[in-house]
């Protein structure tokens, strides 16, 4: 993948910045959100509350996953009516390694439900990234889940839930890798959803 042998080059070379790295996921899932409210609509959707992506992930929630302080780096709503999105990226504050976590959070659309919803996505993901970008199933999360390993330091746990889709990057720790991570926010953040 092109994205693996920049970042390689980049950190070898210390141009790599936390800025540039973090950004990889929000610039992938830009284009599925973009290509999603664009696809076929099965007439029967409903509209979806608009929910801000920092009450559903907190920075409470983001310290305790990954064990330090966190703060709020950078929040977004974008759209309105039916078609938005809401993102919250954070930062973790004193810890030893660079950690952080955001989410990203939409309605999917899908007359047809969640499993619908997800086999769209994956199929995008396949059309626009090619067929290595598909995602790999995460069992007993939200009603489908799939995990997208880039091959370098990110990673995106996707949930669709009800009307919702999440998409979830969290840092690898000392004891949890970025799955794992991404798994236990995930939790938290579903059970902030509201109940359809």
């Amino acid at each position: 993948m092109e994205l693996d042998a920049a970042m390689r080059t980049q950190v070898r070379d210390g141009r790599h910045t936390w800025g540039r790295w973090w950004r990889a996921p929000i610039l992938i899932l830009g284009a599925s959100v973009l290509s999603a409210g664009c696809g076929s609509d099965d007439g029967g959707t409903q509209a979806v509350a608009k929910l801000d992506a920092c009450a559903v992930l907190t920075a409470q929630d983001v310290g305790a996953v990954l064990g330090a302080n966190a703060v709020e780096t950078e929040a977004g709503q974008h759209g309105d009516g039916d078609f938005w999105a809401s993102s919250c990226r954070y930062q973790v504050v004193g810890a030893d390694a660079m950690l952080a976590a955001s989410l990203m959070l939409r309605p999917h659309h899908s007359a047809a439900g969640a499993a619908q919803a997800y086999a769209d996505y994956d199929n995008d993901l396949a059309t626009q990234l090619g067929e290595g970008a598909r995602l790999s199933p995460v069992a007993g999360l939200g009603e489908k889940a799939g995990w997208q390993a880039f091959g370098t330091a990110i990673g995106q746990l996707t949930v669709f839930q009800g009307p919702y889709q999440l998409i979830i990057t969290a840092s690898e720790t000392a004891d949890r890798d970025q799955l794992d991570n991404g798994r236990a926010l995930a939790q938290r953040a579903l059970a902030r959803l509201p109940s359809q």
